[in-house]
């Protein structure tokens, strides 16, 4: 169906380079555009015996019909259809050769024009699509399906988020360097979240029964394209729509604890600090509220530095040493204090390392609490 805001806006164009009256027909042969305004809504016989039959072109000189003047009328056909019909009032033989090319330019710039209605669909169907993938917990998983199959994008399957945060402005030109790399394919999802963010859902062979050996190296050589220009933090697994937005929760986590990450952050090497993130605070009181009670500000600050430079480095002394900036036997020093202090051996027994990271967590979270 014609659009008649469409069909008068090219009859304004029109008239800027001819003098010669010229309509456009609907398909039902109702003139819903005209040089001559006084014509518009007017029925026209010969064009909707264009639409509905096989000619392509009428010459309408000596015919009789109402509202139907001399001229030359042309089928308008997109893929196709026949949509409608564009006419040249005048001698035939003069208007003949100025129909074709109105006829030629209206069909042009009408496929152009759905191009360019289906590409604004299409965004934003796909900025919906992207929304209900990290922002909504427990959407619709039919729903996701259908605008997955609608975008074109293929079935669920095991895919791993990656956020990729570079400079402003840069995002769109990343993430045509991912799509033209060679281990891209038609299985990942990638958008640009805004100018300095790209997320990809990247896509794994569901034959691949050593996923969680192999997707690093994977995923390593997947980003070399842009490993210079970008910092990745890599979420979790996932292989049913709704969950995307936890894997993309993951990414941007990781993003807001290691926001000057050189190599690419993955999500699975900080699981225990998460873990220990995500247990609700009231919890972690319940359970060490007197042991930090037996602390004051400045021994838990000393503390937290102390043990996050441990865990940061997977108790390797002479590198959290080097962190905090202090001599190796200063650090074993105060190592040994919290040991003596706490009555635990964390280095010789997983259980108290247990409760030293979960207390250590408590505690960096009532400071931040309190500074905030």
């Amino acid at each position: 169906m014609l659009d008649r805001d469409f069909a008068e806006k090219f009859i304004e164009r029109v008239t800027r380079y001819t003098d010669y009256n010229v309509n456009i027909m609907d398909e039902r042969g109702i003139i819903i555009a005209s040089r001559d305004r006084a014509r518009i809504g007017q029925y026209h016989e010969v064009a909707y015996r264009l639409v509905t039959g096989t000619e392509e072109i009428v010459d309408t000189t000596g015919m009789s019909f109402p509202n139907v003047l001399p001229g030359i009328n042309m089928v308008i056909a997109t893929g196709g259809v026949r949509e409608g019909v564009v006419g040249v009032t005048g001698v035939p033989d003069e208007v003949r050769p100025v129909a074709l090319m109105v006829k030629m330019a209206f069909e042009t710039m009408l496929k152009y024009e759905r191009q360019q209605e289906e590409q604004r669909r299409r965004a934003n169907k796909k900025e919906h699509f992207i929304y209900l993938l990290t922002q909504v917990e427990n959407a619709d998983p039919a729903l996701l399906r259908e605008m997955a199959r609608d975008l074109g994008y293929p079935e669920e399957m095991v895919r791993a988020p990656i956020l990729l945060k570079t400079i402003p402005g840069e995002a769109s030109e990343l993430l045509s360097i991912l799509r033209s790399g060679p281990l891209h394919t038609n299985r990942d999802f990638s958008f640009a979240l805004d100018d300095s963010h790209v997320l990809v859902y990247k896509g794994f062979q569901q034959a691949n029964k050593n996923l969680n050996a192999a997707y690093r190296d994977f995923l390593t050589d997947y980003l070399s394209t842009v490993k210079d220009r970008a910092r990745a933090y890599i979420g979790s697994f996932q292989d049913t729509y709704p969950q995307y937005c936890y894997g993309y929760r993951h990414c941007r986590w990781l993003e807001e604890r290691f926001p000057d990450v050189g190599e690419p952050a993955f999500f699975y090497d900080h699981l225990s600090s998460y873990l220990r993130e995500a247990m609700p605070l009231r919890e972690l009181q319940h359970a060490f509220s007197v042991c930090r009670s037996q602390m004051c500000p400045e021994r838990r600050r000393s503390f937290c530095q102390t043990v996050g430079a441990l865990i940061d480095t997977n108790y390797h002394f002479p590198e959290a040493a080097e962190r905090l900036y202090i001599h190796k036997n200063t650090l074993v020093y105060r190592y040994n204090a919290i040991k003596q202090n706490l009555g635990i051996d964390p280095l010789a027994s997983a259980s108290d390392r247990a409760f030293l990271e979960a207390f250590y967590a408590y505690l960096l979270r009532t400071i931040e609490a309190e500074n905030s």
